[in-house]
Parts: structure tokens; sequence; C-alpha cells
């Protein structure tokens, strides 16, 4: 009998996965699984566990939010041996499960953890970490990590904005050279991601038509600054509009991408803090773990 391991976050979101879980390890055990569940500790304890037993198990599924998954990701790379990866999401914002057609139903969702429409799918690397689907820097990002878990389980993702509007009277702005398939640009940003999403923080990716999860290619958003509400305004119609030839913002894809700044920059990945750092490389490693997913990705 094939063996799954249920890594479950028992805090995420609004702590709702608990009410469901019997149900979803009815649905595992209906799909021939012998099941075991293991309940994380804190932080990083998913990344433990899953590495540590990787080999143990023909499928992985866990349960919480954007942060679990990033942290089970960063689990299985670590080991030779990654099973197939399963994830039923009880966060608050959930952008990967969008982009993998993965139902905010934990029920819904335990059926697609289960079932048999796998892709290999691309993970990033962060220096010496992983990330599942977005490495960011500036503005807003801190809304993501700073935000208490319990404001995000009482106001759901207004909690973000509203953490994220304090952003917007301490603008800083970040002098980076940054370097990709041989060129440079060296310039002053406010915001700068690196995304393998058909959505970011709730909202549609630029380009969301053009995304692939398993080309190898990450999309690249870097903002500049602006100097004025109208200025802003004008930001947010390009971003909104998909303009993708606006002057606010330099948008392009790659592989492989280098920032370098004279101060360290905090950056944020897959919504959790990351670090600060003065050098930043970030990879693609094209298809490195197979998930188990929704429709087509």
């Amino acid at each position: 009998m094939p063996k799954l391991l249920w890594i479950v976050n028992p805090h995420a979101g609004r702590g709702e996965i608990a009410s469901k879980a019997i149900e979803c390890i009815e649905i595992f055990q209906n799909a021939g699984y012998d099941v075991t569940v293991y309940i994380t500790q804190g932080a990083q304890d998913a990344t433990r566990i899953a590495c540590e037993r990787a080999g143990e198990f023909d499928r992985i599924v866990c349960a919480g939010g954007d942060g679990t998954l990033n942290e089970t990701v960063t689990g299985l790379m670590q080991n030779e041996i990654r099973p197939i990866l399963g994830y039923v999401p009880a966060g608050t914002t959930n952008d990967f499960a969008a982009s993998l057609s993965i139902p905010r139903t934990p029920v819904d969702a335990a059926l697609i953890a289960a079932g048999d429409h796998l892709q290999a799918l691309d993970v990033g690397r962060f220096n010496d970490r992983f990330f599942s689907y977005i490495a960011a820097f500036g503005i807003f990002t801190e809304a993501s990590y700073a935000t208490p878990q319990v404001t995000k389980n009482i106001f759901g993702r207004a909690a973000y904005i509203m953490e994220g509007v304090k952003s917007l009277t301490n603008i800083k702005t970040h002098h980076i050279e940054i370097t990709s398939d041989g060129e440079v640009l060296e310039d002053d940003f406010i915001y700068g991601m690196v995304s393998n999403s058909v959505s970011v923080g709730g909202f549609k990716a630029l380009t969301p038509d053009n995304v692939a999860l398993d080309d190898g290619l990450y999309e690249v958003l870097l903002v500049y600054p602006f100097e004025s509400p109208m200025e802003l305004q004008w930001l947010v119609n390009d971003l909104l509009t998909h303009n993708v030839d606006s002057t606010r913002f330099t948008y392009f894809r790659t592989s492989h991408i280098e920032f370098l700044s004279e101060n360290e920059v905090p950056w944020t990945l897959d919504g959790e803090f990351g670090g600060a750092t003065t050098c930043a490389k970030i990879e693609n490693n094209s298809r490195a773990i197979t998930f188990a997913t929704g429709e087509p990705v």
C-alpha cells in the first residue's frame, strides 16, 4: 500500500483545517494510501519533517498557507528523493494554489492532492534558500510577514491591505544593479519581484496568459519610484491594465538573475521574510518537484 505523509499547520488561516481533518484523511485512505499525519510544531518544522522523511513516503501533502508550502518545498529540495507533492490551501491568500487550480475548500483540495493529475514544476533558489512562486522586495512586501497571524485570521486578505497601506507613508528607494542574461540594469526601484505564478497577493499577474510554471523562466517586474500621487495612479493603472510597455516599470522573463546593492535589501519569499542581503542570486530549478494539480497549468 502506498504511503502518504500529511503535514498540517493548524494555525494557518483561521485554523479551519482542523474541522476538516477527518474528511481529508478519509479521502486519502479511499485513494488507497496508508496515511501518516504530522502536526507542525513551529516555524521551519515542515521543512525538517519533509527533508527527514521524504524517502519513507510515496506522496506528501501539506495543509497550510503559502509559507507552509514554502517550508515543505524547501525540505524536499534538500533531499535527493522527492515524492509527489500535494497541497491543501488553508492560508489567507493561497496564491500558488490558484496557479495550480486547487480550490480553497479543503475536501475538494484533498481530492486533487490524492489524484493522478501530476505535473513537474519549477522551483526557485534564492541564494541558499528556495521558494515556490515569488521572491520580492520593496513596497508592500513587508505586509505579508509583518502582519500578525491573529490579524490575518480576523481580517483575512484585508489585513494585508491595511498593513500595506502603512508602507505608502514611508516608501524606501533601493539602488540596485541587476544582471540577467548578460544584460545589466542599474537604477532606483521601490519594488521588485521574480515570480512564477498567475496570481500574486490575490491579484492577477501582469501577463497571466503567458505564465507557464514549468518552462524554466521567471517573470521579473521592477517598479521605478514615483514623485506624486498622480504618478502613483498612473502606475496602478498601467499595472491593472497589463500595460507591459509602461515606462513606470520594467518587465521581462529570465531563468537566472542577480541583484547587487550597497545597502542590505529585505526580501520576502512566498510571503515570509527571506532575509536582508546585498547580493541576491536567483535561479530557476526547472521541473524540480512533481505536484498534484487541478486543471492543466
